[in-house]
């Protein structure tokens, strides 16, 4: 009983100790990881154990009859906290599995396709200088082992703008940038998944004792991945049958299992219980399960049903595991055993990952022939490091205890504090600058007397379609996807009630489809390229390949008529003697 009391205590102590450090975290503009992540520190045991060790060495303190009080609470239960805190660090392999399932979403192949080749170069650029640079100043100038050293390096390559998304938003930023940005970090988390299982893998084989000869080790790594990857289709055939999309009306889509229909919070237990199972069984073979999960992830994206990803966004659920995972890591914090040496390995990791980000970022811009200001604003934008690189640290503190776990750990989750404050701090004026520039681009496009389409394009995608209703029904998918709406069913409905009035198609292949409706705050336009002409009831009798989706708010209708007439004044620039030149229209969409 004494047990359950203090497990209950701790869970009680890390929730509040995250939740007041990031509340209070947000008031002051530091971020709300930093603070869940600091507020989990103070409630943790090593604080307290520093706290306990300088108060027994002052005599007048130890002395008074209060403390003594305390040192009995202290050495009767003090211990038992803190294996509570160090038994809870199964949630960071359950967590970690789902966040890595996610991902899976992410390499369907139609975004695969729109992501393009240059964000991808971008990407690649910065990963291998950020890998290979850590793992060679670890290695030769810190004298980690050479395995640690390479697992310190894909850690690296992790990329968590979360705050610098934020800031964004807030600063309404939208465009080239930012989806240059969003492509880039996905794949930089793809690249850091499969670098960190390799190299954790091999760590975990050498630390077994086992041999390790280059064909053993590259026998072993590519059998645990193909029973990894094994796993990860039984869980999509799992899932599969377990989750079928049933459609009502065309538009809206019910979710059902044998169960009967779901609401979105049982599709979650049912997902993480699987996903659990998966882990646990992958976890008892030895097996990467990050790339178990990812695979899965894959699938379902590929040949399933996207509301399973939609369930695992659910927002009352997923901000309380993020705020019990940083409050973990938080508590896990080892100050005791911070040293001068610590401090350098803490120094150096910041210096040598932030370098590599800005002149990989940079370099990688260059390659692509960037605009000049995309090639300075996007380097800075990459500093920003929490998310999956604090789940995998905890991860290696957990499974290398002993063997160096502990001082990647310790190494690690200062410097990724100090990124996230430091990375806000100049992401939110490397935006203001942008916004800045933006104005001056709109400026001098005020002689046209209408904005450029490249800036008022959020999103550009490629699909194909059957018709007008599936086209319109596809997009508003795509914007529910990007969590631009809410509700697929009303903004179709508004569309097409809006269709049935007139067509929409302005002729040439293009057709602007739109609807005002309260439910969006603020202007939406979005492009399609269909592979296949679609018919629209146009002017001119032809189908139409290009469809720009505009959606406003009710109450702003002005919004609107500047959208389509900009959209339609640089049609015709883009017009030769009377034709839309369609492939410079999608050059420069796509930039």
């Amino acid at each position: 009983m004494d047990f359950m009391k203090i497990q209950i205590l701790a869970i009680g102590m890390l929730i509040l100790g995250a939740y007041t450090g990031g509340v209070i975290a947000k008031k002051i503009k530091l971020g709300e990881t930093v603070g869940q992540i600091l507020g989990g520190m103070l409630v943790g045991p090593h604080l307290w154990t520093l706290v306990h060790d300088w108060a027994s060495q002052k005599e007048g303190l130890s002395s008074m009859h209060f403390f003594q009080k305390l040192e009995y609470v202290y050495t009767h239960g003090f211990t038992t906290y803190g294996n509570v805190i160090e038994e809870s660090h199964f949630f960071v392999f359950f967590f970690l599995g789902l966040i890595a399932f996610s991902l899976g979403e992410e390499l369907h192949f139609d975004r695969l396709k729109q992501m393009g080749l240059k964000p991808t170069i971008i990407c690649l650029t910065q990963a291998m200088l950020a890998w290979i640079s850590i793992t060679l100043v670890f290695f030769k100038v810190f004298h980690f082992p050479l395995i640690n050293s390479a697992i310190v390096g894909s850690i690296g390559i992790a990329t968590a703008p979360a705050l610098t998304f934020i800031l964004m938003n807030k600063l309404k930023v939208e465009g080239k940038l930012k989806n240059i940005l969003a492509n880039i970090v996905v794949l930089d988390d793809i690249i850091e998944v499969i670098f960190f299982s390799v190299f954790l893998g091999i760590a975990v084989m050498m630390q077994n004792g086992e041999q390790l000869s280059f064909g053993h080790l590259a026998f072993e790594v590519v059998k645990e991945f193909f029973f990894a990857i094994l796993i990860g289709v039984v869980i999509f055939f799992l899932l599969k049958f377990t989750v079928k999309p049933k459609k009502t009306d065309g538009l809206e889509i019910e979710v059902e299992s044998f169960y009967g229909p779901m609401p979105s919070i049982e599709l979650f237990f049912i997902i993480s219980g699987i996903i659990a199972v998966g882990s646990a069984v992958a976890l008892h073979f030895h097996l990467p399960f990050l790339i178990m999960a990812v695979v899965a992830g894959a699938l379902v994206s590929n040949y399933h049903y996207h509301a399973i990803f939609h369930s695992l966004q659910l927002g009352n659920v997923m901000p309380a595991l993020n705020l019990f995972f940083f409050a973990l890591i938080g508590a896990s914090v080892k100050l005791e055993t911070f040293s001068s040496k610590t401090f350098v390995f803490v120094l150096g990791y910041l210096l040598v990952r932030g370098s590599a980000k800005l002149i990989g970022t940079w370099l990688g811009c260059r390659i692509t022939s960037q605009e000049k200001e995309i090639t300075n604003s996007l380097p800075k934008l990459m500093l920003p490091q929490a998310g999956m690189a604090a789940v995998e640290t905890i991860l290696v503190a957990t499974v290398l205890k002993g063997n160096g776990g502990d001082l990647i750990f310790n190494t690690i989750i200062p410097a990724l504090v100090i990124f996230e404050i430091g990375g806000a701090w100049i992401s939110e004026r490397t935006l203001i600058s942008w916004n800045k520039f933006m104005g001056e681009k709109y400026k001098s496009h005020k002689k046209k007397k209408h904005f450029a389409i490249e800036d008022i394009v959020g999103n550009i995608w490629e699909f194909k379609a059957q018709n007008k209703e599936d086209t319109v029904e596809k997009l508003t998918v795509l914007l529910k996807e990007k969590s631009l709406i809410k509700d697929v069913h009303e903004i179709s409905h508004a569309i097409m009630t809006r269709e049935k009035l007139a067509s929409t198609a302005l002729g040439k292949g293009v057709a602007i489809p739109h609807c005002r409706t309260d439910e969006v705050t603020k202007t939406i336009c979005v492009c399609g390229f269909l592979e296949s002409p679609v018919e629209w009831n146009s002017p001119d009798g032809k189908p139409i390949d290009i469809v720009f989706l505009v959606i406003t708010p009710k109450d702003k209708p002005q919004e609107y008529l500047q959208t389509v007439r900009s959209i339609i004044l640089t049609l015709k620039d883009l017009s030769l003697e009377g034709e839309l030149n369609h492939s410079l229209l999608r050059n420069i969409l796509v930039g």
